[in-house]
């Protein structure tokens, strides 16, 4: 499919190009006038333009980082990848990159820029979120205390209950239903978002998103080395309204050694404090805050996405109420840091 893509592509630029769609190159008379340049004499976009500008470059570095963390932790914790069920996600990453590098090494007009640009931020979304998810059984493996007494300490000096909410959420089913649709739209949220902003070609927001898609995301998994919770139901001792049985035993497993193989087809998010749930509906809120029309719906959602986290039992609220100066932190960050080495970079 990959090829067969970039042979049409090929063929679409010589054709735009002047020549037949066939791709027949014209009498070599003509071919040599300026006037019939040829896909090997257009310049190459430069690298900055489609995607490798000073933020994508740090993203890159920050994924590496991740990366190496992640042999630290399963090198001292002894853990292993089953990589038998990682190779979806290898095929996916190298497809992607390999269609992004397309657009540099067969040069296509300026408009293709952008969406090579668009491409190269999927692929950074994706790869960070295959390094960091293993990070999360890494940190766990630590085998830090859990935090759970003082989360439940804390949610109850502020007068909340989980197993209560949980217990009245599981009584009314439809409030039920809603709370588990509302949780489950965090990841389709995150495809609409870098989708339609692509599609609107809107290149600060994209690049905002990826920033606090990162950021988000890296700090509340390093949390887990040091806050890992075995989560409000596990420590009450109540059923939530969302199965967390796997999710449970995982944290149990990885954090008293019986568990030692990470498996990408089982992959559960162990993080409890602060909340990456909250912070990615916070996120996708705030990336489309100048479109009206879309940000209405999103603030229901994303309202109803927050109160899920703790209605259903899945989390504490103290744990909802540390994801605001995370996300406040990665807001400053991008506008005082992240947004310079986005707009330094602007095609001339």
């Amino acid at each position: 499919m990959l090829a067969t893509w970039a042979l049409l592509r090929r063929r679409r630029i010589l054709a735009a190009d002047g020549r037949t769609a066939a791709g027949l190159e014209p009498h070599a008379a003509v071919a040599s006038s300026p006037a019939w340049p040829t896909v090997r004499s257009r310049p190459r976009p430069r690298l900055s333009a489609i995607g490798l500008n000073p933020l994508g470059r740090r993203l890159l570095a920050l994924n590496a980082i991740v990366l190496a963390t992640d042999v630290f932790f399963f090198s001292i914790r002894g853990l292993s990848l089953d990589w038998s069920t990682a190779w979806l996600g290898a095929v996916l990453l190298a497809a992607l990159f390999i269609v992004w590098l397309n657009f540099y090494v067969v040069p296509g007009p300026r408009e293709e820029w952008f969406v090579a640009e668009a491409l190269f931020v999927v692929l950074l979304i994706i790869l960070v979120t295959n390094v960091a998810s293993p990070m999360q059984y890494g940190a766990v493996a630590m085998g830090a205390p859990y935090v759970d007494w003082w989360l439940a300490a804390a949610d109850a000096r502020l007068g909340v209950s989980v197993a209560a909410m949980a217990a009245w959420t599981r009584a009314h089913g439809a409030v039920a239903l809603l709370a588990l649709l509302a949780y489950a739209s965090l990841l389709p949220q995150f495809l609409f978002a870098v989708v339609a902003l692509a599609a609107l070609r809107d290149r600060e927001r994209l690049w905002e998103f990826a920033f606090h898609f990162h950021a988000c995301l890296v700090v509340t998994v390093a949390a887990l080395t040091i806050f890992p919770a075995v989560c409000p139901p596990a420590y009450y001792g109540f059923a939530p309204t969302i199965d967390m049985t796997r999710l449970i035993g995982q944290i149990k497993g990885f954090h008293d050694g019986s568990l030692t193989v990470v498996k990408f087809n089982e992959l559960e998010g162990l993080v409890s404090f602060p909340s990456f749930h909250v912070a990615g509906g916070l996120i996708v809120t705030w990336a489309f805050r100048r479109r009206t029309r879309i940000l209405v719906p999103l603030l229901a959602l994303n309202a109803a996405l927050v109160a899920s986290t703790v209605v259903t039992g899945v989390h504490y609220l103290v744990d909802v109420i540390a994801t605001l100066p995370l996300c406040a932190a990665s807001l400053a960050a991008y506008h005082w840091w992240g947004r310079s080495l986005v707009s330094g970079s602007e095609p001339a």
